[in-house]
């Protein structure tokens, strides 16, 4: 058997799930913001609408609004969405049981094939007889069908993930892709930019225009020792990506990996250098941590916090980029990570986290902070503790989420919690999901 991948993407998803739901969104620019925070706060995602004026997603509310004034912004709603992907990911499901969920609205799906190369559009496949292609356009009409008609999807066909994720790319809206083989795949790298290729991001991209490499073409002409050196172990990926290489695997949703780390960040709907407020979030989100840490029944043992400055007026903002310098960059800020004894109590978590930001922290107004615990061990029997405080400690915590599991979050919570500010989980548009897998019933 041989294997086809398709890439499948929504398009502008948490804009068009937006349309979709409200008639009179339609055909209008709009910008999704991050749930309640209609200001501080940039845009999960731009409607078709607003990317003609060059609107994009991860732009400031106010970049945008400068592109376009008539941009209308509506609150990210995470239920919808995610109620959404699991319909979307359903319809997939009948296709092929290779699928795998690389984000909230998009995955890769793997189907056998008795042919050799993607040379015809007429393939046979197993266990049904069928066209690759028809199955793309049988996807497309039935998520319009099943989902929405507002709602539509960009489609990559190719030999391997990288190749089907970049045919995805090529024609936006509701485009249809093929890739068929590598000598193809050589003749369209050619034509586009380094950092239209997942996998190759702004600081790559610069590292390899520094080296004189500004298109493929070029970088298949640099040794392969000579990006080992230069980027050590990634140059093998770069050396293939060159090439039209790529050899990982579709991972389906029920063979995934443990999660690597968790976390939470929060944006402040104002600039400030309140000791004692920035305090009380920071354990609001360490609880919220140790949380979800308790539910996946996981211990971690190493605190990465960090923070992002106020944005200074005479700064330029640049979406890709993370930390930077006034007139260049909008955002400046630290970060910095400590290691404790494996734990899964957001008490413990805030501990380390606050010593950290204290040491990393200028005094500087803020406007965001966030968290992440990582080096992740399940729960075993050599964890638990005979010690009476360790054994109190263990009893309040699940006492404590049983009743947020039923009530709802921070239901019951410490009492200097009490007046901070609300924070809810919300999708991030940016990343993959690493609980997406749970969406599929």
């Amino acid at each position: 058997m041989n294997k086809v991948i398709l890439h499948i993407d929504f398009n502008s998803y948490f804009a068009s799930v937006e349309q979709q739901a409200n008639p009179r969104l339609r055909g209008k620019p709009i910008g999704v913001t991050g749930g309640d925070r209609l200001k501080r706060t940039v845009l999960g995602a731009a409607s078709i609408e607003a990317k003609k004026f060059g609107v994009k997603t991860g732009m400031q509310i106010w970049e945008a609004k400068k592109l376009c004034p008539q941009i209308i912004l509506v609150a990210g709603d995470s239920d919808k969405y995610m109620e959404t992907t699991k319909r979307f990911l359903n319809i997939l499901k009948d296709y092929s049981p290779y699928l795998e969920v690389f984000s909230i609205d998009e995955a890769f799906m793997e189907i056998e094939t008795t042919r050799k190369s993607l040379d015809s559009s007429y393939l046979t496949l197993l266990p049904k007889e069928g066209c690759i292609v028809t199955i793309a356009q049988e996807i497309k009409q039935r998520i319009k069908g099943e989902i929405g008609e507002y709602i539509t999807c960009s489609i990559g066909i190719s030999y391997n993930k990288l190749m089907a994720k970049l045919a995805g790319s090529l024609k936006k809206p509701d485009g249809l892709v093929v890739i068929p083989d590598q000598q193809t795949a050589i003749k369209i790298l050619d034509t586009i930019e380094l950092d239209e290729i997942c996998g190759i991001g702004p600081r790559i991209k610069n590292r390899l225009n520094n080296l004189g490499i500004f298109n493929f073409t070029q970088l298949r002409q640099v040794p392969l020792e000579s990006l080992l050196a230069s980027f050590k172990s990634y140059g093998q990926t770069l050396y293939n990506m060159a090439r039209g290489i790529d050899h990982s695997p579709v991972i389906p949703f029920y063979e995934k990996g443990q999660v690597k780390s968790i976390g939470h960040r929060h944006t402040i709907d104002h600039d400030t250098c309140d000791q004692e407020e920035i305090k009380q979030l920071l354990l609001k989100l360490s609880e919220m941590v140790g949380r979800r840490l308790r539910a996946k029944k996981l211990l971690g043992k190493t605190v990465h916090c960090w923070y992002r400055q106020a944005l200074h007026p005479r700064c330029s903002f640049t979406p890709t980029s993370e930390v930077g310098v006034i007139g260049h960059v909008g955002f400046s800020g630290d970060g910095m990570q400590t290691t404790i004894l494996p734990t899964n109590d957001g008490l413990d978590i805030f501990k380390a986290a606050w010593k950290v930001f204290l040491q990393i922290w200028n005094k500087e107004k803020i406007r965001m902070i966030g968290l992440s615990v990582s080096n992740l061990q399940g729960e075993t029997p050599q964890n638990l503790s005979l010690l009476p405080e360790t054994s109190k400690r263990d009893t309040m915590l699940r006492v404590l989420d049983e009743i947020n599991d039923k009530y709802g979050e921070f239901t019951l919570q410490r009492g200097v919690l009490l007046t901070s500010a609300k924070i809810k989980r919300k999708p991030n548009p940016f990343l993959r999901s690493e609980g997406s897998q749970a969406l599929l019933i």
